[in-house]
């Protein structure tokens, strides 16, 4: 069983949203508690990262496997949440 953390940034992008998108995430991440490869892998420069799908959101995350968590690093449209989360990857 891995543990699911939201960095601030994905915390705060949580608190935003829609409450139908909230509800669905809430029961999604259940799925990742238990398989954190759940999501699809990603490409390119988010070549660590996976996606998880809800509608027109996405929550992006990495898989910590020496930790045995999930961290979820961007929550938002999928119109530019990738894009977003390019941004915040590069900056590091």
């Amino acid at each position: 069983m891995y543990r699911v953390k939201l960095t601030p940034t994905a915390g705060r992008m949580f608190n935003s949203l829609p409450p139908t998108v909230k509800k669905q995430l809430k029961s999604i991440l259940k799925e990742l508690y238990e398989n954190p490869y759940f999501g699809k892998r990603l490409r390119d420069e988010l070549i660590d990262f996976r996606s998880l799908k809800m509608k027109r959101y996405r929550a992006i995350y990495q898989i910590d496997n020496r930790n045995k968590e999930a961290i979820i690093y961007a929550i938002g449209h999928r119109r530019d949440i990738y894009e977003i989360v390019t941004k915040l990857v590069t900056k590091h």
